[in-house]
This record gives structure tokens, sequence and C-alpha cells, in this order.
């Protein structure tokens, strides 16, 4: 295997890097693999995170959460049967 060095990362760049080592508990070394198999198309979908049952489902960030909050409020107070 070929060894490539990368220099200039900016500090942004770094973090994220960190951020996600960090996250799935890898080292920095398989994130950037990752990155870059994902970059050139050639990464196979990253398995469900064990207990990570939003990443199964999906989530919503805090707006959509807020919108579907409204909406409801907005049901409920309808007249009709209950």
């Amino acid at each position: 295997m070929a060894d490539i060095l990368l220099r200039d990362i900016d500090p942004e760049m770094a973090e994220r890097i960190k951020a996600m080592a960090r996250e799935r508990d890898w080292p920095i070394h398989d994130v950037i693999l990752h990155l870059l198999r994902q970059g050139l198309g050639m990464a196979a979908p990253l398995p469900p995170m064990p207990g990570d049952i939003a990443r199964l489902g999906g989530a919503w960030d805090d707006s959509e959460a807020r919108a579907f909050d409204e909406a409801m409020r907005a049901l409920r107070a309808l007249p009709g049967e209950r």
C-alpha cells in the first residue's frame, strides 16, 4: 500500500476529523481513509452504531420538531368530534 503525506489541513477540517473519530471511537487514520473512500465513491454504507436508533429511523432537527409540535397544537385546536 502507498503512503501519502497530507499537509496544510485547515484547523476546522482537522477538528471535524477529530470529532468524527471521537464520535465513532475510530483512530484518526481510519476516519481519513473512510472519508477518502466516501469522497471517491468507494465506501460501503456504515452499519448503524449500537444503540443509535436515530440513525436507523431518522431524526428531526430542532426546527423540524418545533414545526411538528406547532402543527399538532393547531390540529388539536380544530373543532370536531373527539
